[in-house]
């Protein structure tokens, strides 16, 4: 880092010496915020590792503001100006980082409703479902989410971080834009996320008056309404908006009930005489927003916002019963264990037309509670606006349950039920002056969430109770009960110079504290004859633990930007993911896992040619990661988190369009990821993976997409989208085979009026999003879904 700085610090008296020859006062002497935040960047250097971002003149900062009226097109008297360029896009075209943008009409036309369809549009982003959506599980160049760790990639809403995982997948409506930034943003949003950002915009309200309805009927008895409209108070002063969605579908799997099931002899095939859909889904959610800008000087944007999903049973199936690997399974299944290959081969033959049919003699339910209550103010100062968003979030799951064992016997069931409540607060000065060659950003994050969580398999079997837990009775609940309060406080600053409106070197820094105390119990909880109301078992000893971290990472960025629509850029960062605990393991040497550690260095290019008729972004990156998260299952009843020592990431990403006529576009977007354990000793399998191909990535993921839209309303979208070979277990012996989906959509538009015909999965292929460590289990992806949607503004 010394040689570093000692390498450009002949830069800063040349740059003092330039500028001051045509100025009558010394150039430092007029622009004394650059003194002020170079002094703070210079302080910082000793103690943190070089790594950052960069802005030029007349563009805005990534995940920024540009002005008080971001998110909405420009008014003139109360008539909204269009047939502009939206500015953001020319915004990000200068941004030297690799993010994806879709505006209010790309997320109309691509059909996203909830945040689980936007990683279909998006390179080396996949979400995976764990077949709750209570657990949702963002990855982004293979940085991703797991049980019991951080979110590995954030969702930030309306410049409000929502860190858990109900949250990343929850309904959507009312948008401005969507925009996801791959790789770490620690020196640049407040809450620190090490893969990525999802960051979603509302229609702010203003002068004026604006909504839209939107009714969504489809096949699976689905049935979505969402609703949004905003209008002014007191004209330039206050504003209010409302919004809201419903939503209700029928399950995709069958539940069967007949005769001879489950059977281990392959000439008795079940007879079905009776089947439900227990994975159906319901959810409301609705937001109300008051926006206030009683001056030029003061902005304040206050919102209350609800969900409450009342789901079925998990969307899981038995990974046998799969056409493409029903064979590949049966003959691993052979090898591994001989003794069964006989039931094996049993159920393989027994579900030979077993697609989506589960065989469970408990269905389950999921729900979930959410509320967030949130403020965000702006104050225009002399030379530097500052910003404060403060939110108190509540979630509650209460309760997910599921048939654990997944036959017709009743033998297990599993429950879980977390309450959290989070405190999150972030201050931060940044640029006034967008046309300013130096852009910064300095600011301090705080948050404080405590979680209580209950999770128990209950046994309702009399003789596994009778033996396991002496004194009680069937049923009998196993449970793991613990509370987690995790305390985080970080400084970080974000900042960039341009030199002659063609070169920018961004720098970045953050420095966090992390306090973490983990209080466990484990006990069983049942009926007993000596005691009416129950009797309880303690199981092992309750522990507490407490752990302190620090991290220090930073960021940095060089972009060149010959024209005014060509940009490259070369950058390197460090990301991390914090610390945590194992909730449902009862050896505290097991329950703590350490920080996950990341380097990264890309590269890329941005363009855009022939009156934006044609654009092209391409990255490349190279990734090392040490201590990296891994989920292993020691039973059905426990779980770690696991540190792989270095696991090694490399990739690229490639998004382009061609408009070869005014009504007519072509667009491309495709990822590669390839991530490897270099060094992974499974301490729970005793077993080395140096070598294996990291699970849960995706090797590749392609969307292309042809779209029709002319001046007299009709739209016409084909959609082709592929993934890739994804391992599920780290000893690459389960995985999902190369998928592809096929979509289509037709409709005819008004000013006020339209309506569109769409379907999905056209080809109906059935695929595998996801699997259970430790089961058969997998989560399959949606089948062939079509329907109708009107929408109407207000």
């Amino acid at each position: 880092m010394q040689q570093l700085i000692e390498n450009y610090s002949h830069l800063i008296p040349w740059l003092v010496s330039n500028r001051a020859r045509n100025e009558k006062k010394p150039w430092l002497a007029n622009h004394p915020r650059f003194a002020t935040f170079s002094l703070s960047i210079l302080l910082l250097f000793p103690i943190i590792p070089l790594l950052p971002q960069t802005i030029t003149p007349n563009r805005k900062w990534e995940g920024t503001d540009s002005d008080s009226s971001a998110g909405t097109n420009k008014q003139e008297n109360g008539i909204r100006v269009t047939g502009k360029k939206d500015q953001r896009d020319r915004e990000i075209l200068k941004t030297p980082n690799s993010i994806s943008r879709l505006n209010e009409q790309e997320i109309q036309d691509a059909g996203i409703n909830r945040t689980n369809d936007i990683d279909k549009q998006v390179p080396n982003f996949s979400i995976i479902d764990s077949g709750s959506r209570n657990f949702t599980y963002f990855n982004i160049r293979g940085m991703r989410s797991i049980a019991f760790s951080e979110p590995a990639v954030g969702l930030i809403l309306d410049g409000i971080p929502l860190n858990d995982n109900v949250a990343l997948n929850t309904e959507l409506y009312g948008l401005e834009s969507i925009e996801v930034y791959r790789g770490s943003q620690a020196t640049l949003f407040g809450k620190n996320f090490q893969g990525g950002v999802v960051e979603i915009k509302t229609k702010k309200p203003t002068n004026l008056p604006e909504g839209k309805i939107s009714l969504d009927f489809g096949n699976y008895k689905k049935q979505e309404t969402s609703v949004y409209y905003n209008a002014p108070i007191v004209y330039d002063k206050l504003y209010f908006g409302v919004a809201g969605k419903t939503t209700e579908r029928e399950g995709y799997l069958s539940n069967v009930t007949g005769f001879y099931y489950p059977n281990n002899r392959p000439y008795e095939l079940p007879v079905e005489i009776y089947k439900t859909h227990p994975d159906g889904r319901k959810g409301r959610a609705g937001r109300f927003r008051l926006y206030f800008t009683p001056n030029e000087i003061f902005e304040a944007d206050l919102q209350i916002s609800a969900e409450s999903f009342d789901d079925g049973s998990l969307n899981l199936v038995n990974y046998l019963g799969a056409k493409s690997e029903r064979e590949k399974a049966l003959l691993q299944g052979c090898v591994a264990a001989p003794s069964n290959c006989s039931k094996l081969y049993g159920t393989y033959i027994n579900r030979v037309n077993g697609d989506r049919k589960v065989y469970w003699d408990y269905e389950g339910k999921s729900n979930v509670t959410g509320n967030t209550y949130s403020l965000a103010t702006t104050t225009k100062l002399p030379y530097t606006n500052l910003k404060t968003a403060t939110a108190l979030r509540k979630m509650d799951i209460d309760p997910i349950t599921a048939d654990s064992d997944f036959s017709k016997v009743d033998q297990n069931r599993s429950i879980y039920i977390e309450k959290s409540t989070t405190v999150l607060n972030d201050i931060y000065f940044e640029s006034k002056d967008k046309h300013d060659p130096l852009q910064f950003k300095l600011g301090i994050y705080s948050s404080n969430k405590i979680s209580n969580i209950d999770q128990a398999r209950e046994h309702r079997v009399q003789l596994y109770v009778v033996n396991d837990f002496p004194g009680l009775s069937a049923p009998t609940q196993e449970k793991n009960l613990s509370r987690l309060h995790d305390r985080n406080v970080s400084f970080y600053t974000h900042n960039s110079y341009t030199f002659f409106e063609k070169f920018t070197i961004t720098l970045g820094a953050r420095l966090e504290r992390q306090e973490s105390r983990l209080s466990h119990t484990e006990l069983a909880t049942g009926v007993s004859g000596n005691n009416p109301i129950g009797g309880t078992i303690l199981l092992s000893d309750p522990y507490t633990i407490n752990n302190r971290y620090n991290y220090n990472v930073s960021r940095v960025i060089f972009d060149y930007k010959p024209i005014e629509n060509l940009m490259f850029f070369i950058g390197a960062s460090r990301g991390y993911k914090n610390a945590g605990y194992s909730t449902v393991v009862n050896v505290p040497s097991r329950a703590s896992f350490k920080p996950e550690i990341n380097d990264t260095i890309e590269a890329g290019v941005k363009s855009e040619f022939f009156k934006g008729k044609f654009g092209l972004k391409y990255t490349q990156f190279y990734t090392e990661t040490q201590d990296f998260h891994v989920i292993r299952a020691i039973n059905l009843s426990q779980y770690v988190n696991l540190n792989a020592e270095l696991v090694t990431i490399r990739g690229y990403e490639l998004e382009t369009f061609v408009k070869p006529h005014k009504d007519t576009k072509l667009g491309l977007s495709a990822g590669y990821t390839e991530g490897i354990f270099n060094r992974f000793q499974d301490t729970v399998l005793n077993r080395n993976f140096n070598g294996k191909w990291v699970h849960f990535i995706p090797k590749y993921d392609i969307v292309s997409y042809l779209q029709y839209r002319n001046d007299f309303g009709i739209f016409l979208r084909g959609e082709f989208q592929a993934v890739g070979q994804m391992y599920f277990a780290a000893d690459n012996t389960v995985y999902s085979d190369p998928y592809y989906v096929l979509n289509a959509r037709i409709g005819y538009e008004t000013d006020k009026l339209s309506a569109y015909l769409y379907m999905n999965n056209i080809t109906d292929r059935y695929y595998f999003t996801s699997y259970i460590d430790g089961t058969f289990q997998a989560v399959p992806g949606a089948p062939q879904t079509y329907g109708f949607m009107l929408t109407y503004k207000i």
